[in-house]
């Protein structure tokens, strides 16, 4: 598998990992609006996969199936167990800031156009985790300071 398709299967496995930790929130205060948040980050995913498989199939590169991502990536598969909110939005926190690095690595191979669409997508989950969830965890940004627009 190339970096790109890599990429792919890791964001099916990443979806399959988010939908594990929406449906197993326990104890959490804002349970409905974080159940909520942590629903429209993996539709995100859900529609960046499709749209990422079409373009590399369109670049002749092979969709990766779902037996293919599980075995290249064993050990991300999240068990399903109950998790509180701090747990869930550290793990999330952790995918986030792979899954931007893994888009970083697969514009490598790819054409300058294809090149754009994953920054803006790595934008976008830097923001998510280095901004967004890192101020819920109490946590400061990377580098000490706020550098994304919260929109």
């Amino acid at each position: 598998m190339n970096e790109y398709e890599r990429l792919v299967a890791w964001m099916k496995i990443l979806y399959h990992n988010l939908t594990t930790l929406h449906r197993n929130l326990v104890r959490d205060e804002a349970w409905f609006a974080n159940h909520k948040q942590i629903g429209k980050w993996y539709e995100e995913i859900s529609d960046e996969i499709d749209d990422l498989a079409e373009t590399g199939i369109a670049l002749g590169y092979r969709e990766p199936s779902i037996s293919e991502a599980v075995l290249a990536f064993s050990g991300g598969v999240l068990a399903t167990e109950p998790r509180r909110l701090d747990e869930t939005y550290r793990l999330i926190l952790e995918y986030f800031r792979e899954l931007a690095g893994m888009m970083q690595a697969a514009e490598a191979i790819v054409p300058a156009s294809v090149q754009n669409k994953l920054q803006e997508y790595e934008y976008d989950w830097n923001k998510e985790a280095n901004f967004k969830l890192a101020a819920a965890l109490g946590e400061r940004a990377q580098g000490g300071r706020m550098e994304y627009d919260d929109d």
